[in-house]
């Protein structure tokens, strides 16, 4: 073809019809005297390489599925979740099995994608998926069992309702929810394997979906807007309505709000606040008098004051190291600092490296010990963890970040332990 004979308008649609130009092709363009031409020969050899990385950064998310494909397995299952940090709303997850030799340009961790790429992308997965399916547990569920119990109970009923049985369940994060199935642990999975990125952008958008419809039955809260995360918004709306049937009382930021008795609905009130509503029921007071406000008060000073004991932190830490060693782990590391941060305990059990943070209080806290460690301190732990992988690289463990909350009462610790309380960010 004699490119000199074409004008610049033929040529943008020589290189827009479909399977475009051949390489030599392209090469006399580019060796072209007119500018123009150049310069769409120049673009086209930026589209063609930005569609082979994509392909390549694809494929490389394909090669945990494919090295199990080769094996002889046929349906693996990605398993994702969202929404296990919100103060309201379900914890929501999602399994999706993908055609054998599927590559879906744009898939990536929901997390990563913006609301509209995200929306495209949860079309395609179901049009194309072999198979998928959602699961939820309510807050109900979520206060019943805890944050990390249900969202494994959402992840099996997922799992519950592919339709078909898979082969392989690979789950995203360093523990797996016990279907029935095989399980795999797979840690920062939706940004590893195809399959778990198509679940984290179903389980992502269904809860979003989910958390719109709550906002027209709860306009008052925002939910349309933060999703249930504890934005500065949801937190006012909490202090002035109290949480409403969907909030999770068992953390932080919510269960306040509870004990205060302001609730919008009285059957998500604390025990504690039911029963001093219903004694100022019975009693014709009110929890707003200024008696009752001054007969609280001693009561939260002193557990301020208690909760700043300056020996807590450390006995605190001790109990939980010795809480690990009769659990069986070994202790490597006590206040371990690298890349500007510290870890209170690094211990190893079999397999897998505990990275703890220890939460040590004088008096009862609010909500399970995973919400009493903020995201900065998650990304902190996080640092110094990876630091640490780095300079021992051979350890071949795998790494989890768990919580220890000690909870002086008197001289003997009550102590709880969260395996798995939170996941790094991708």
């Amino acid at each position: 073809m004699d490119v000199s004979s074409l004008t610049i308008s033929q040529v943008r649609d020589l290189l827009r019809r479909p399977g475009g130009i051949d390489a030599a092709l392209l090469d006399r363009l580019d060796a072209d005297s007119r500018a123009g031409v150049r310069r769409l020969a120049l673009k086209e050899r930026r589209r063609r390489k930005s569609v082979a990385a994509e392909r390549a950064r694809l494929e490389k998310m394909r090669a945990l599925e494919s090295r199990l494909h080769a094996r002889g397995l046929s349906r693996i299952a990605g398993v994702d979740e969202a929404g296990r940090g919100p103060l309201a709303g379900p914890v929501v997850a999602a399994a999706v099995i993908l055609p054998e030799e599927v590559l879906i340009p744009g898939l990536n961790d929901s997390k990563v994608l913006t609301p509209d790429k995200r929306s495209s992308l949860y079309e395609r997965i179901i049009e194309i998926a072999v198979a998928h399916g959602v699961g939820e547990a309510s807050a109900q569920e979520i206060d019943r069992i805890n944050i990390l119990q249900a969202t494994y109970l959402a992840m099996r009923r997922a799992i519950e309702r592919l339709g078909v049985p898979p082969d392989r369940v690979l789950v995203d994060g360093s523990g797996v929810p016990g279907s029935p199935f095989p399980e795999s642990a797979v840690i920062d999975g939706d940004a590893a394997s195809l399959s778990i990125a198509a679940a984290s952008v179903l389980a992502k958008v269904t809860r979003d979906r989910i958390m719109a419809a709550f906002h027209r039955e709860f306009p008052e809260y925002g939910f349309a807007d933060h999703k249930g995360y504890g934005s500065a918004r949801h937190l006012r709306a909490l202090r002035i309505h109290g949480p409403c049937r969907i909030h999770r009382l068992s953390f932080n930021g919510v269960g306040p709000a509870a004990r205060a008795g302001n609730a919008r609905d009285p059957a998500r009130r604390s025990g504690a606040a039911q029963d001093r509503a219903d004694r100022e029921s019975a009693s014709g007071g009110d929890a707003g008098t200024g008696e009752a406000r001054r007969n609280a008060a001693p009561d939260r000073r002193i557990a301020n004051v208690q909760t700043r004991l300056p020996w807590a932190g450390k006995r605190g830490e001790n109990a939980a190291a010795a809480m690990l060693a009769r659990s069986g782990y070994r202790i490597l590391h006590r206040n371990y600092r690298a890349a500007g941060g510290e870890v209170d305990l690094i211990a190893a059990t079999g397999r897998t490296l505990a990275f703890v943070e220890v939460k040590t209080t004088a008096a009862p806290g609010f909500g399970p010990p995973e919400t009493r460690v903020t995201l900065n301190k998650q990304r902190q732990i996080v640092r110094v963890a990876r630091a640490y992988l780095q300079r021992y690289p051979d350890s071949g463990m795998a790494p989890r970040f768990d919580v220890i909350t000690v909870y002086y009462a008197d001289t003997t610790p009550r102590i709880r332990h969260l395996e798995a309380a939170f996941r790094p960010e991708s």
